[in-house]
């Protein structure tokens, strides 16, 4: 199949091939531009993204997509003209954004004058602080100072002819001060600068430590009168001896966004109340209404976001053939082959306790990761004790069996699933498998996935059965049979058997248990075993495990890949036989679906993901303050031991976004924002009068500077359509997979049991698939329904 695939395609199948694709590709990166009247310079435009095949010309079609996901057509040569017009829109965004840029910075100045008034309501003189910002005035007369200094060493350096001058302008054509031609541009540019720093606070998010549980629970009493002055007038807070509610104030409220540590709590018995400070999840803003981070989660989920919890092997398919036993460690093999204690779900109380002993790979097949843990905040879904206790043997699991053990203290978590991130920074064959998952299987229920799901409830069950019979049927097993009939077949049934049950009052003390008698290398019972049956049962099985690691470790590594990577490869391989020829057909599945988890090898190895898609805002604010009684050692369980996000990006990746802030701030719950706009006056690009605002002018900045994000993603998938091609040419090369079918009639490949390709090659596809995931074009076809 390979042989074939190389031929070579003649030019007019290439120029086709191009065209098809760069029209796909062009009518998602400059569509919305073309609509709006493309907010940056063509010329910058052109640098930013591909170009287009040469076989076009001026009077060739570009299907464009709008913003709305509506389908048009234009000519290429469109594309360049009319530049005034194409910059009309970025000219007005700016000089809203520098409006709106000095409203938020005069907002944010009076408000630090006020929290620095309040901060130090109580505090001693020498224990005050001062954090308030800098005026407008005083940030003029700072840049204007460092101007000054600069012309001074020029005017030093070369006297005061003219060639200072020409010195000076060169500084100030540079990057730091915006490329300015004269000083007033320059320190209008370093202005803005300074001020854009700060007005936008209320879009990033932090943990604050600034205040006490006194403060928080009882308000703050002032020991002298506390005011601030703006614009020479004093504003009054409180009088001596008055309360100052945080509350009030800033909006802050206990169990949303903090949590107090219990009177009973280990930090109350190191410190007092007025000394404990309390970690306050807010934005960095001064300003009262722009203070609550929880707002950003209704248009946070509505990027559909998930969180993903992963367990690893190293096992993996030897690259030369699927019908090679697969590659498999010594180590690994031992681990998953190794008896350990978990506590069971079963136990109602603490004195009820009890633990299991399994074999690592038992576990595997009931992984769930961070899933558990997630759910609502009401009286009907609260986590249980069988929660915890099955999160944190997840935890122990991946300590004991997973070859990445990074974030085993968050159940396996590796946070949000940013896949726009996943897909710029990594191969196919990790951000197909994920996009394929998060998109559903293809052609259920309208799905746009990639690879079809394959079912397979009891992949472990299977690699057990068979990783048991790769061990028991060894050499060296069947030299130690005739030693010792009667242990090896003990063994033998334990190995095939479910584990045992000890009322032990922890599987750490009970794994420690079997790993010391283990490394004794016990044969026989002692003194130090005797005394109950759980010590009993502790020292029977640390017997097994010091056996089975004496087994596997006398193999050497060929015969282990021998053995114990065909158990890996039959349990995954896709069919028995192939097509009826009698020969075995050793390929496997893309994505396997097993139980709520989704299997895949990679060449990495084995990885098992969970995947939980949030639905409710109640489940984000209670992973917050999950998080925020961590932080204050207020932790209601011991299962939480670290925080399982960072609050200070939680929102980063909407947040960030130019585009959303400006819509945000000229939405109509801030409609105080447009009424600012409208009063403020600018020149229009093709105007040589000065004229107010208006609704257009608002709609043609928005315009702008969605257009400018979408433009911005052509980073992303701008490298992607040759990634793709390679994959799937070694994808068809070594032939591991059964996704990918070779049609040598059409010299073309496609993706088994997908109904969307719609004739379309893999390449092609996968590419376009990529681009409408990164530019959400489906959302906008709806939208635009």
């Amino acid at each position: 199949m390979s042989e074939k695939m190389k031929k070579n395609k003649t030019t007019e199948q290439k120029t086709k091939r191009k065209r098809i694709l760069w029209g796909a590709f062009w009518a998602t990166a400059i569509s919305a531009a073309i609509a709006a009247g493309i907010g940056i310079p063509l010329a910058q435009a052109s640098k930013a993204l591909p170009k287009p095949s040469p076989v076009r010309k001026d009077t060739s079609g570009l299907f464009t997509i709008d913003n709305n996901g509506k389908i048009t057509q234009i000519n290429y040569g469109d594309i360049d003209k009319n530049p005034v017009t194409q910059n009309k829109n970025k000219h007005t965004f700016e000089a809203i954004k520098s409006n709106i840029s000095k409203f938020l910075y005069e907002k944010e100045y009076e408000a630090s004058l006020k929290y620095q008034a309040i901060y130090n309501a109580n505090k001693a003189k020498s224990d005050e602080k001062t954090f308030a910002l800098d005026s407008w005035d005083q940030i003029k007369k700072k840049i204007q100072d460092e101007i000054n200094d600069i012309k001074k060493q020029y005017q030093k350096q070369h006297g005061l002819e003219k060639k200072w001058e020409e010195k000076f302008l060169e500084e100030l054509g540079t990057d730091k001060w915006g490329k300015s031609k004269n000083e007033k541009q320059a320190l209008e540019y370093r202005i803005n600068q300074e001020i854009e720093k700060v007005a936008y606070l209320g879009y990033k998010t932090e943990v604050n430590n600034d205040w006490t549980y006194e403060e928080l629970k009882n308000g703050i009493i002032a020991n002298k009168d506390v005011s601030y002055t703006i614009n020479g007038k004093e504003i009054e807070i409180a009088k001596k001896g008055q309360k100052i509610s945080l509350a009030d104030h800033f909006g802050f409220k206990e169990n949303v966004h903090y949590v107090l540590p219990k009177e009973d709590s280990i930090e109350h018995s190191h410190d007092k109340k007025s000394e404990i400070k309390v970690p306050i999840f807010t934005t960095k803003s001064f300003v009262k209404e722009f203070k609550d981070p929880l707002r950003f989660i209704k248009p946070w989920l509505a990027e559909k976001q998930a969180i993903l919890s992963e367990f690893m092997l190293s096992a993996k398919q030897d690259e030369t053939g699927a019908e090679k036993p697969w590659k498999v460690n010594k180590d690994e093999i031992i681990k998953l082959l190794n008896f350990s204690a978990y506590e069971t779900t079963t136990s109602t109380s603490s004195a009820d306790k009890k633990q299991e002993i399994k074999l690592g790979i038992d576990r595997i097949k009931d992984f769930a990761g961070f899933s558990t843990l997630i759910k609502d905040q009401d009286n009907t879904s609260t986590i249980t004790d069988q929660d915890e206790i099955k999160a944190k043997n997840d935890k122990l699991l991946i300590e004991r069996v997973s070859s990445d053990t990074s974030n085993a203290n968050k159940f396996g978590s590796k946070g949000f699933i940013n896949l726009d991130q996943t897909i710029s920074s990594s191969d196919p064959s990790t951000y197909l498998n994920l996009l394929s998952i998060v998109l559903g299987e293809p052609s259920v229920n309208g799905n746009k996935g990639i690879y079809k799901h394959t079912d397979k409830s009891n992949l472990f069950e299977d690699l057990k059965k068979n990783l048991v019979k790769a061990l028991t049927e060894s050499s060296e097993f069947k030299k130690f049979e005739k030693i010792d009939y009667t242990f090896s077949k003990e063994l033998k049934e334990a190995l095939n058997g479910n584990g045992a049950t000890s009322s032990a009052s922890s599987p750490s003390r009970v794994t420690r248990s079997l790993r010391i008698r283990e490394g004794r290398g016990d044969s026989t019972s002692s003194s130090t075993t005797t005394g109950t049956n759980t010590q009993t049962e502790i020292h029977k099985y640390a017997k097994y495990n010091a056996k089975i690691k004496e087994i596997i470790e006398k193999l050497d590594d060929k015969k282990i890949n021998d053995i114990f990577g065909v158990a890996f490869r039959d349990t995954f391989a896709m069919n028995g036989s192939n097509g009826g020829t009698g020969t075995k057909d050793y390929r496997i599945s893309s994505i396997y679906k097993v139980g709520s988890n989704f299997v895949s090898v990679t060449e990495k190895g084995i990885l098992v993901q969970n995947i939980h898609q949030f639905k409710s805002e109640e489940q984000i604010k209670n992973l917050i303050i999950k998080d925020l009684g961590i932080k204050s050692k207020a932790n209601y369980k011991s299962t939480f031991t670290s925080e399982l996000f960072d609050l200070s990006s939680i929102f980063s990746q909407i947040t960030s976004s130019a585009e959303f802030q400006f819509s945000d701030l000229l939405s109509k719950e801030n409609s105080d924002f447009t009424k600012y706009i409208k009063d403020k006056k600018f020149t229009p690009l093709d105007a040589n009068k000065e004229r107010s605002f208006n609704d257009q002018d608002l709609k043609d900045a928005k315009k702008y500077i969605s257009t400018f994000e979408q433009t911005t993603k052509t980073s992303i998938v701008n490298t992607k359509f040759d990634q793709i091609k390679k994959f799937i040419k070694k994808q068809v090369e070594q032939n591991l997979y059964t996704d990918y079918k070779y049609d040598a009639s059409k010299n073309m490949v496609t993706i088994e049991c997908n109904s969307n390709q719609n004739g379309k090659d893999a390449t092609t596809y996968l590419f376009e698939t990529v681009v409408n995931y990164v530019f959400d074009l489906d959302k906008k076809k709806e939208a635009g329904r």
